[in-house]
């Protein structure tokens, strides 16, 4: 089904900035910048195409489903088809961090109750799909909004981090969120990092 755009920035006017990531990082990540992602979807016809339409292109290309989404959405705002933060099921608040401590301990952190306990306390979600020391897809306290959460290997002893909150209902959400996360993330780096115990959290 065709969606009608506004006239959106050209490829040269918005290869260094998409959903939030900079050129270089999507360059390093996928082997293209965001000028050569822009491209390549409007040379496949990505303007009149559905959000998975779009995903379908962008995954003959790319493997990881975190870069997929963060490729599909980047391109829709860029077009002028989608507002920022702005997704098929609602809003999404994205936020990364890089941590000194290996991908399984980041995945100790999330799954095990003791240690997730010294970084964030939010009780009521449960994990609906893990896979070890990769990713996890959870359901948040509130019972509607998801939580998606991949790790990468950065390095000898570094991960990343990456978080999406999805499903949310309005901007104010994803402003909260990202703020929460953010805080969410620093004080688990603080706990992986240094023998500090900070204190717990909660949204």
């Amino acid at each position: 089904m065709k969606r009608e755009g506004r006239s959106g920035p050209t490829a040269e006017s918005s290869d260094h900035m998409g959903a939030g990531i900079c050129d270089t990082a999507v360059r390093k990540a996928t082997g293209k910048g965001w000028g050569d992602w822009y491209d390549l979807l409007d040379s496949a016809g990505a303007r009149d195409m559905s959000h998975r339409q779009i995903l379908v292109v962008v995954a003959r290309h790319e493997a990881s489903v975190w870069w997929q989404q963060m490729i599909a959405v980047a391109y829709e705002q860029a077009r002028g088809l989608r507002e920022k933060h702005q997704k098929d099921d609602g809003f999404a608040a994205n936020i990364s961090k890089i941590v000194k401590a290996g991908v399984a301990r980041v995945y100790a952190a999330w799954t095990e109750d003791e240690v997730r306990a010294g970084w964030l306390d939010a009780s009521g979600w449960h994990i609906r799909k893990a896979t070890p020391c990769r990713s996890l897809h959870i359901t948040w306290k509130d019972g509607r909004t998801h939580l998606e959460v991949h790790l990468h290997p950065r390095g000898e002893g570094r991960s990343i981090i990456q978080i999406e909150h999805a499903r949310l209902t309005s901007l104010d959400d994803v402003h909260r969120l990202k703020a929460f996360w953010g805080v969410a993330l620093e004080r688990l780096r603080e706990l992986l990092e240094t023998a500090d115990q900070p204190h717990s959290l909660a949204a």
